[in-house]
Protein backbone atom coordinates (compact mmCIF):
# COMPACT_ATOMS: atom_id res chain seq x y z
CA UNK A 1 0.00 0.00 0.00
CA UNK A 2 2.63 2.41 0.77
CA UNK A 3 4.67 1.69 -2.57
CA UNK A 4 1.38 2.82 -4.34
CA UNK A 5 0.46 5.67 -2.11
CA UNK A 6 1.80 8.62 -4.55
CA UNK A 7 0.29 6.92 -7.77
CA UNK A 8 -3.40 7.91 -5.81
CA UNK A 9 -2.29 11.31 -7.06
CA UNK A 10 -2.68 10.41 -10.91
CA UNK A 11 -6.52 9.99 -9.93
CA UNK A 12 -7.01 13.24 -8.79
CA UNK A 13 -5.03 14.43 -12.20
CA UNK A 14 -7.36 12.19 -14.00
CA UNK A 15 -10.41 13.98 -12.53
CA UNK A 16 -8.86 17.24 -13.17
CA UNK A 17 -8.34 16.44 -16.76
CA UNK A 18 -12.40 15.16 -17.31
CA UNK A 19 -13.20 18.70 -15.38
CA UNK A 20 -10.94 21.64 -17.02
CA UNK A 21 -10.10 19.70 -20.53
CA UNK A 22 -13.26 18.11 -21.86
CA UNK A 23 -15.79 19.17 -19.92
CA UNK A 24 -14.21 22.84 -20.33
CA UNK A 25 -14.78 24.14 -16.45
CA UNK A 26 -18.54 24.27 -16.92
CA UNK A 27 -20.48 23.10 -13.54
CA UNK A 28 -22.95 20.68 -14.88
CA UNK A 29 -23.46 18.81 -18.31
CA UNK A 30 -25.42 20.56 -20.97
CA UNK A 31 -28.52 17.97 -21.33
CA UNK A 32 -31.56 18.24 -19.53
CA UNK A 33 -33.67 14.66 -19.38
CA UNK A 34 -32.02 11.84 -17.61
CA UNK A 35 -31.15 9.69 -20.40
CA UNK A 36 -29.44 12.83 -22.17
CA UNK A 37 -27.49 13.47 -19.05
CA UNK A 38 -26.42 9.97 -19.18
CA UNK A 39 -25.86 9.91 -22.82
CA UNK A 40 -23.63 12.46 -22.41
CA UNK A 41 -21.90 11.43 -19.55
CA UNK A 42 -20.72 7.92 -20.89
CA UNK A 43 -19.56 10.24 -24.19
CA UNK A 44 -17.45 12.38 -22.30
CA UNK A 45 -16.06 9.38 -20.22
CA UNK A 46 -15.70 8.12 -23.68
CA UNK A 47 -13.65 10.72 -25.36
CA UNK A 48 -11.31 10.61 -21.92
CA UNK A 49 -10.55 6.96 -22.44
CA UNK A 50 -9.97 7.79 -26.44
CA UNK A 51 -7.05 10.25 -25.53
CA UNK A 52 -5.57 8.16 -22.60
CA UNK A 53 -6.03 5.07 -25.19
CA UNK A 54 -3.91 7.34 -27.70
CA UNK A 55 -1.63 8.50 -24.81
CA UNK A 56 -0.50 5.00 -24.24
CA UNK A 57 0.28 4.24 -27.95
CA UNK A 58 2.45 7.44 -28.36
CA UNK A 59 4.07 6.61 -24.67
CA UNK A 60 5.04 3.09 -26.16
CA UNK A 61 6.70 5.08 -28.76
CA UNK A 62 8.68 7.25 -26.54
CA UNK A 63 9.44 4.62 -24.20
CA UNK A 64 7.97 6.93 -21.65
CA UNK A 65 4.73 6.53 -18.98
CA UNK A 66 1.33 7.46 -20.74
CA UNK A 67 1.46 10.48 -17.69
CA UNK A 68 4.01 11.94 -18.90
CA UNK A 69 2.35 12.98 -21.90
CA UNK A 70 0.08 16.11 -21.92
CA UNK A 71 -3.18 15.32 -21.46
CA UNK A 72 -4.32 19.00 -22.90
CA UNK A 73 -1.60 19.31 -25.72
CA UNK A 74 -2.95 15.55 -26.70
CA UNK A 75 -6.74 16.51 -26.95
CA UNK A 76 -6.02 19.29 -29.04
CA UNK A 77 -3.74 18.15 -31.18
CA UNK A 78 -6.37 14.82 -31.48
CA UNK A 79 -9.08 17.37 -32.38
CA UNK A 80 -6.98 18.98 -35.04
CA UNK A 81 -6.30 16.14 -36.20
CA UNK A 82 -9.91 14.48 -36.31
CA UNK A 83 -11.09 17.60 -38.02
CA UNK A 84 -8.05 17.18 -40.69
CA UNK A 85 -8.91 13.43 -41.33
CA UNK A 86 -12.52 14.40 -42.99
CA UNK A 87 -10.77 16.79 -44.79
CA UNK A 88 -8.51 14.29 -46.33
CA UNK A 89 -8.93 11.25 -48.85
CA UNK A 90 -8.77 7.68 -47.83
CA UNK A 91 -5.44 6.53 -49.06
CA UNK A 92 -3.58 9.61 -47.44
CA UNK A 93 -4.82 9.23 -43.86
CA UNK A 94 -1.90 6.41 -42.88
CA UNK A 95 0.55 9.17 -43.98
CA UNK A 96 -1.25 12.11 -42.09
CA UNK A 97 -1.25 9.61 -39.16
CA UNK A 98 2.53 8.72 -39.52
CA UNK A 99 3.17 12.51 -39.28
CA UNK A 100 1.11 13.27 -36.34
CA UNK A 101 2.29 10.49 -34.68
CA UNK A 102 6.22 11.95 -35.12
CA UNK A 103 4.01 15.75 -33.76
CA UNK A 104 2.63 13.67 -30.67
CA UNK A 105 5.94 12.82 -29.34
CA UNK A 106 7.30 16.58 -28.91
CA UNK A 107 4.13 16.65 -25.76
CA UNK A 108 6.60 14.75 -23.56
CA UNK A 109 6.67 16.62 -20.05
CA UNK A 110 9.36 17.05 -18.12
CA UNK A 111 10.52 14.28 -15.66
CA UNK A 112 8.44 14.95 -11.85
CA UNK A 113 10.26 16.60 -9.30
CA UNK A 114 10.43 14.42 -6.18
CA UNK A 115 9.01 15.66 -2.80
CA UNK A 116 12.38 17.03 -1.48
CA UNK A 117 10.79 17.61 2.40
CA UNK A 118 9.20 15.20 4.11
CA UNK A 119 5.31 15.66 5.44
CA UNK A 120 5.04 17.28 8.60
CA UNK A 121 2.51 19.02 10.30
CA UNK A 122 2.59 22.93 10.37
CA UNK A 123 3.40 24.96 13.36
CA UNK A 124 0.82 27.24 14.79
CA UNK A 125 1.71 30.49 14.18
CA UNK A 126 -0.06 32.62 16.84
CA UNK A 127 -0.50 32.48 20.31
CA UNK A 128 -4.18 33.36 19.97
CA UNK A 129 -7.20 30.93 19.62
CA UNK A 130 -8.77 31.80 16.13
CA UNK A 131 -12.22 33.40 16.30
CA UNK A 132 -15.21 31.59 16.35
CA UNK A 133 -19.04 32.48 14.95
CA UNK A 134 -21.58 33.05 18.27
CA UNK A 135 -24.37 31.16 17.89
CA UNK A 136 -26.40 33.87 16.52
CA UNK A 137 -24.25 34.15 13.65
CA UNK A 138 -22.14 37.75 14.68
CA UNK A 139 -18.56 36.97 14.80
CA UNK A 140 -16.81 37.29 18.16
Amino acid sequence: MIEVYHERWEIELGYDELKTELLEQRESLRSKSVAAVEQEAWGVLLAYNLVRQEMVRIGKLCKVAPYRLSFAGMLAMLWQLWQMMSLRAGGSIVDLMARWDAQMQRLLLPKRRPRSYPRAVKIKMSNYDRKRPISDGRRA
